[in-house]
């Protein structure tokens, strides 16, 4: 699972990303971190699909994380990339590594989203009316 995170972290920080879509999507003013902990305090599990475009192709990841009282917590995910689907053993969470890691990919997020808007501003001022 760590392995899927490290991948996620560095996908999101590439240059070449052109399109990036969430599920749960966040409505307007609403920060994506706070969707997924609301879900995860309510009921207990979250679950985030994740598209990314690039153009070598698309990167679907999917991450799952429950947790019960009586049990802690745990999370899984899967990459599907054309073919090929890569699942990632379960481990371990705390309630603070999850908060910890809902703070740091939705920091990662909102930058992404500020490059990807960026660009198409760019682009915008390069073509002619």
């Amino acid at each position: 699972m760590t392995e899927l995170l490290n991948e996620l972290r560095k996908d999101l920080q590439n240059e070449k990303l052109e399109y990036m879509q969430r599920i749960p999507a966040p409505r307007a003013g609403e920060r994506y971190r706070d969707v997924v902990a609301e879900l995860f305090t309510k009921y207990g599990a979250a679950a985030v699909y994740i598209l990314l475009k690039t153009p070598e192709g698309e990167k679907r990841y999917t991450v799952l994380a429950r947790y019960d009282w009586s049990f802690g917590g745990f999370a899984e995910g899967w990459i599907v990339e054309g073919d090929t689907v890569r699942v990632f053993e379960p481990i371990g969470v705390s309630l603070g590594q999850f908060s910890a890691t809902l703070e740091e990919f939705g920091d990662l997020f909102w930058k992404t989203e500020q490059m990807l808007a960026s660009r198409k501003v760019e682009q915008a001022g390069r073509e002619p009316y």
